[in-house]
């Protein structure tokens, strides 16, 4: 972005620009994981599906994306938006640490949600991103703690939600084989 729109624009509008991009991205991925929700199998109704509970949430992110987006838009937040795309420049876009670690992160999870769920146990598929995420954004941990942390915790999961509480999860569960 210029700099001398960056100035000309008071932090207040800035912020209800950057809001309502912020809502719309909630909002379309409360969409898209409402409708892969929808999808999942219900073996004995909705009680036993797996995608029960990221439709709850989904929608309530969805209601809150909403919110944001009236507010955005009540503070100038369209015309401020405008203002800063017109001063835009991809270049510096790129170029800013949090914009990398915000790509990191969009990329890792959709590896996660498109390939690696339901096609890998949860345990595994959990790790593996756990693992992944660990590398990219916490590299003073140290490999061993990186690799026990992404271990445990989908363990950890796994068990509880699928031995405790009975739950289906997303590719099946390495318990199964157990129970």
């Amino acid at each position: 972005m210029d700099q001398t729109n960056h100035k000309s624009i008071d932090k207040k509008s800035r912020m209800a620009g950057i809001d309502l991009i912020t809502s719309l991205l909630v909002m379309a991925v409360s969409i898209a994981v409402s409708v892969m929700s929808l999808k999942m199998p219900r073996p004995a109704g909705w009680k036993s599906a797996p995608g029960l509970i990221p439709l709850l949430f989904a929608s309530t992110l969805f209601f809150m994306g909403l919110g944001l987006f009236i507010s955005a838009s009540r503070s100038n937040g369209i015309p401020t938006l405008l203002g800063m795309l017109s001063g835009f420049s991809m270049v510096n876009f790129l170029a800013d640490a949090r914009i990398k670690r915000a790509l990191w992160i969009i990329l890792l999870t959709g590896i996660y949600i498109l390939l690696l769920t339901g096609q890998l146990p949860f345990e595994i598929a959990g790790g593996l991103f756990l693992f992944s995420a660990f590398s990219v954004f916490w590299r003073s941990g140290g490999w061993l703690k990186i690799s026990l942390i992404s271990l445990i915790i989908p363990l950890f999961f796994g068990f509880a939600f699928r031995v405790l509480f009975s739950f289906l999860l997303p590719g099946d569960s390495i318990f199964d084989l157990f129970l």
